[in-house]
């Protein structure tokens, strides 16, 4: 950011190998449909829907099992390869937001000041495309 510091950004998705073996039935059956699909109306999982949407679902206050990606960019955007960081982890999501809720917190302003976070990504998503 402006002041010199460098800040590092995190992925994190449901640790699917927790749940979902190497070689196991479940994990076949995933494979085979090879993504979960998310349209206008419905959702078509990838996992079955209990597993989805609760066993490996990222839920707001509560501990679950990730894979976690953690990167650190250059002033112009680009990932620097020797600050990548790829680990299993265990996370709480302070809360989620839609699409549509961090467009509303960056058109408000929220978004550079209680949440800067949003704003910092913004940034460094703007400066990448530029």
């Amino acid at each position: 950011d402006g002041d010199g510091r460098r800040l590092r950004y995190w992925i994190h998705i449901a640790d699917v190998d927790r749940w979902a073996p190497r070689g196991s039935e479940l994990l076949k059956v995933a494979e085979r449909r090879a993504t979960s699909l998310y349209l206008p109306d419905k959702t078509l999982c990838m996992f079955p829907p209990n597993m989805s949407f609760g066993t490996m679902s990222l839920e707001s206050w509560q501990d679950k099992h990730a894979l976690s990606l953690g990167v650190e960019l250059t002033p112009a955007g680009s990932i620097i390869p020797e600050s990548v960081i790829v680990t299993p982890s265990k996370i709480r999501v302070d809360y989620r937001l839609t699409y549509d809720q961090v467009d509303e917190m960056l058109d408000e302003g929220v978004g550079y000041t209680e949440e800067w976070q949003i704003g910092t990504m913004l940034a460094a998503a703007t400066r990448r495309r530029a």
